[in-house]
């Protein structure tokens, strides 16, 4: 099984490995220009292309579908390019926004009319990284070594074009050009296998992570590399173990690393007296955070106690004290007896789902028949299973009309309690810094020499 998985996830954590390598090159200097989002807008661009070349009946893999997609990658750049004219007057970020915003709503307008039109607009945001092939792997690694080879042939001039603030001159602009056609040109490349909020935390997250251990080009692009690296195998490895999405876990591992690698930052790499404070500002955060959620918590479960309670459903489940306390004898015993049935049922739909996975992944294939047996079986506990839940809902709903005043009302007093204990503790210890302050000089003074006071 393990070796499966990894035969498996080799070439798209390849894939990963190698987006990340250019990506990181060039989000850095997308930070350094200012211009974040300008891969959003680059990327929606060439899915706009994509699309085009797709209502025209031809496929994104073709060497025309291709064309297509770089001709509107080449105009976006064009319109990025010229944007920085634009920085005295109006601020760049907003143009590449109304950019993004244009070219997204042109795609749903192109696609509008196209029977595949919700999955190729699916495809074009998450993309399809399982399923990248050798020679495309091979293809990446040949084109973005030649990129990345120019640009650092020439990395002074677009460094230094990056760095400016104004586009004062035509050099500039020519190596504006440059850096947004070949930022292009990697975009249109890596959205056709990794999707447009992949790339993105290619881009993005990795630079950023460089950004926030050194100032230095070459040690933030190695940091970034190891980072994104990391980032990428988890969520591929982790989309196995989960069973879900591998682009949408794979963003969201970019996302844990970069609040790691923050905390690293804030907590463990700064000066003592910086993190000291950094400490006290998170844990007085945390601790807001904490009053806020039970005052929320406690004064929705006493103005509505039919609605959502996360938090008080979570202190149920911590501290065994669940609703069916609040019931009559006989609504205790239907209240248990309907959550296990539907406990059941969900357990089995469960099973039924795993083992269709499972001869999917490894065992025999099922018949039509089997499976339609299958989701027929499904589908009757799936619903059985609602009708039990509706019973739990209902006495849930009048337990919890009575649980309100020995529950709720007491959560949010603590929250506010919370509040309280938090805005008078800082007031006190301010004031005893400041008559700290305030005595340590005087007494400094009657050290010296002819001080007269006692």
């Amino acid at each position: 099984m393990i070796d499966d998985v990894l035969a498996f996830a080799a070439l798209p954590l390849a894939a990963a490995i190698i987006f990340t390598g250019i990506h990181t090159w060039f989000g850095l200097q997308v930070l350094r220009r200012n211009v974040v989002f300008a891969d959003l807008a680059l990327a929606q661009i060439s899915a706009l292309g994509a699309t085009v070349a797709v209502v025209a009946g031809h496929a994104p893999s073709t060497t025309a579908g291709y064309a297509y997609t770089l001709l509107f990658a080449a105009g976006g750049a064009l319109l990025l390019t010229g944007s920085r004219r634009l920085v005295q007057s109006v601020r760049q970020e907003a143009f590449i926004g109304v950019l993004y915003v244009v070219a997204t709503a042109a795609t749903i307008l192109v696609i509008d009319r196209s029977p595949q039109g919700a999955e190729h607009v699916k495809k074009m945001l998450v993309g399809g990284i399982l399923s990248v092939s050798s020679d495309e792997v091979i293809r990446f690694t040949l084109l973005y070594a030649a990129i990345g080879a120019l640009h650092w042939l020439f990395r002074r001039h677009l460094l230094a074009a990056a760095n400016e603030t104004a586009c004062a001159s035509k050099r500039t602009a020519l190596w504006d050009l440059v850096f947004y056609l070949s930022f292009g040109l990697v975009v249109t490349s890596s959205v056709s296998i990794a999707g447009v909020l992949l790339v993105f935390c290619f881009l993005i997250v990795p630079a950023l992570v460089g950004s926030l251990f050194s100032s230095a080009i070459l040690a933030a692009l190695i940091i970034g590399w190891v980072a994104g690296a990391f980032a990428s195998a988890c969520g591929i490895f982790g989309s196995f173990l989960l069973d879900a999405p591998t682009g949408a876990v794979m963003v969201l591992a970019f996302a844990v690393v970069l609040i790691i690698a923050g905390g690293v930052r804030a907590f463990v790499m700064t000066p003592f007296e910086q993190r000291s404070q950094n400490r006290t500002r998170a844990l007085r955060t945390a601790g807001a955070a904490i009053c806020a959620g039970f005052v929320l918590s406690g004064t929705w479960a006493v103005i509505a106690p039919s609605g959502d309670h996360p938090l008080l459903a979570a202190i149920e489940t911590a501290s065994g004290i669940g609703p069916e306390q609040f019931l009559t004898a006989r609504e205790r015993v239907d209240f248990t007896e309907a959550a296990d049935i539907e406990r059941r049922h969900r357990a089995e739909v469960d099973r039924l789902y795993e083992l269709e996975r499972r001869s999917r992944w490894q065992g025999e294939a099922l018949s039509a028949d089997e499976v339609r047996r299958l989701a027929s079986m499904q589908q009757t506990l799936t619903e059985m299973g609602r009708g039990e839940r509706f019973v739990v809902e209902y006495l849930r709903t009048r337990a919890r009309s009575i649980e309100r005043w020995y529950i709720g009302l007491p959560l949010a007093a603590l929250g506010l309690l919370g509040f309280a204990a938090m805005a008078w503790s800082p007031g006190r210890r301010s004031k005893h810094e400041h008559a700290q302050t305030a005595y340590e000089p005087a007494h400094r003074r009657c050290l010296k020499p002819g001080c007269s006071d006692t």
